[in-house]
């Protein structure tokens, strides 16, 4: 929950709610019988073909020798049957999974590309974020470290598994969002960054492709793989430039600190993002951006940039959250917050 004052803006079932199911894409489920996979096989999910888990590389997408229909070759990690892909890039790569000892427990299992499963970089990248991600503990707007080590020559990580959309997809799909829902999301992430600030670290990755929007259409933050402690990020002077260049924070690609306001920059450029249904930067920008040529873009008003029938203090509160100049920010996420708050008690 978020705190301000004797209010609190909590577990809401927002307005997505209605509209959640009949979002999401309707599948197969392809969650293979625990009995199957114990006795070594899996099932083609067209025809029913056994397919012997030994004549393939787990985590591999083959087809089935009888129909051909492409089949995800499912992997046993520790305890974990890995099952279904849903996401992941070049530093790693999550799996839809089940315990072995309990098929009803779900996790989002987090393991290395296949051909760099032992890059060290990778290695302790991933380490690193299972044991930020440790530290945080319970909240409840952050995804849940499980489990994570080594086991046999695999490196993994085990997060709870959250039913729900990504925010990146959200934004691109026609169903317009409430300014009270989207306010609402804004204090939620407010609240995981303010209690990873307590913990002694900033997220640093604030996106629409790292929060999930549950069944209950609340947030949560996933993937800590920027995540660095208070200290080190504010004195921070790296040359690579990490994060999405559309909502990194201008200090951090001239190589300057970065701290809360930091991280209030990113949080109101992803709620541009969602009201103004793009990006505050064009691609073009971008090419300037990641190319450190920051000074020459300037953050003008949002009043044009966005609907013309938005909240004017929401277009106030955003000018202030992504000001060019951090000095000009909110401070602090409980400063941000009690400011979006108070607009968020004005909405219908």
């Amino acid at each position: 929950m978020w705190f301000t004052g004797n209010k609190y803006v909590g577990e809401e079932t927002s307005t997505l709610g209605q509209s959640f199911h009949r979002e999401r894409t309707q599948k197969i489920n392809s969650k293979p019988p625990l009995g199957d996979l114990e006795a070594g096989f899996a099932r083609c999910l067209h025809c029913g073909q056994q397919l012997v888990l030994s004549d393939f590389d787990g985590l591999s997408i083959s087809k089935c020798f009888k129909c051909d229909t492409p089949t995800f070759i499912p992997m046993l990690v520790k305890d974990y049957w890995l099952y279904e892909p849903l996401g992941g890039g070049g530093m790693g790569s999550v799996y839809h999974a089940f315990h072995k000892t309990n098929p009803k427990i779900e996790y989002a299992v987090k393991v290395l590309p296949r051909k760099k499963k032992n890059d060290k970089y990778l290695v302790d990248s991933l380490m690193a974020e299972a044991k930020v991600c440790w530290k945080l503990g319970e909240h409840q707007h952050l995804a849940k470290v499980i489990d994570y080590g080594k086991w046999q020559d695999e490196h993994f990580a085990v997060f709870d598994y959250i039913d729900g959309i990504r925010l990146d997809h959200l934004i691109d799909s026609p169903v317009k969002r409430p300014e009270k829902q989207i306010l609402l999301w804004a204090l939620q992430i407010l609240s995981a960054e303010q209690h990873m600030f307590d913990k002694g670290f900033l997220f640093r990755d604030l996106k629409p492709q790292n929060i999930i929007i549950d069944r209950r259409g609340n947030v949560k933050l996933i993937d800590f793989g920027l995540a660095l402690p208070i200290e080190e990020a504010l004195n921070s002077m790296h040359d690579q430039i990490q994060g999405s260049p559309y909502y990194i924070p201008p200090e951090r690609i001239v190589g300057a600190g970065e701290s809360q306001h930091s991280e209030i920059y990113s949080l109101g450029m992803v709620v541009f993002h969602i009201i103004a249904r793009k990006p505050y930067y064009s691609a073009e920008d971008v090419k300037s951006l990641v190319s450190k040529h920051v000074v020459a873009l300037r953050v003008n008003s949002l009043a044009g940039k966005l609907p013309a029938k938005v909240n004017p203090k929401i277009i106030s509160a955003l000018n202030k959250m992504i000001a060019r100049n951090p000095e000009n920010r909110f401070h602090t996420y409980k400063e941000a917050a009690a400011e979006l708050f108070g607009v968020y008690k004005e909405c219908a």
